[in-house]
């Protein structure tokens, strides 16, 4: 995910400052470091487990995925109430709409679809489980 918002978002803009985005790349960077191990382990244990544990896992690992979603509009929905607190006013119902929907939209992309979608995640995926990532890859619309 770090990668993917380093590379699509800072890395060509000029606006920012250039110590952020020195931020940001280093910690990319490190994160990149944890993803490499991170599959690394996950290959170590697949090899330990039957198909059956293999296809489980492609579940739980969504299950999780729903979880996390199910987090970020509560995070959405604390993010409205600071908004309203911090400019004194109420919202339209059409404000409000237009407010939940921007920001889970954009909540679910940055936190799940980024990762979801990403070709290093999706070829681990589809070692772990074959044909797991074309089932991922049908779900990240709900997330982009």
């Amino acid at each position: 995910m770090t990668q993917r918002h380093y590379l699509d978002s800072v890395l060509t803009d000029e606006t920012l400052d250039p110590q952020f985005k020195s931020l940001l790349k280093h910690h990319w960077m490190e994160e990149s470091q944890h993803a490499k191990l991170d599959t690394l382990m996950v290959q170590a244990i697949y090899e330990a487990c039957s198909p059956e544990e293999r296809a489980a896992s492609i579940d739980g690992y969504l299950e999780i995925g729903g979880m996390i979603d199910a987090g970020l509009m509560e995070q959405v929905k604390l993010d409205f109430e600071s908004l309203k607190r911090a400019t004194g006013r109420e919202f339209t119902p059409e404000e409000t709409r237009r407010f939940f929907d921007v920001q889970q939209q954009a909540n679910r992309w940055t936190y799940l679809g980024t990762g979801m979608s990403h070709k290093n995640f999706l070829a681990t995926v589809d070692l772990v489980q074959p044909g797991a990532a074309a089932r991922l890859k049908k779900i990240v619309p709900a997330f982009s």
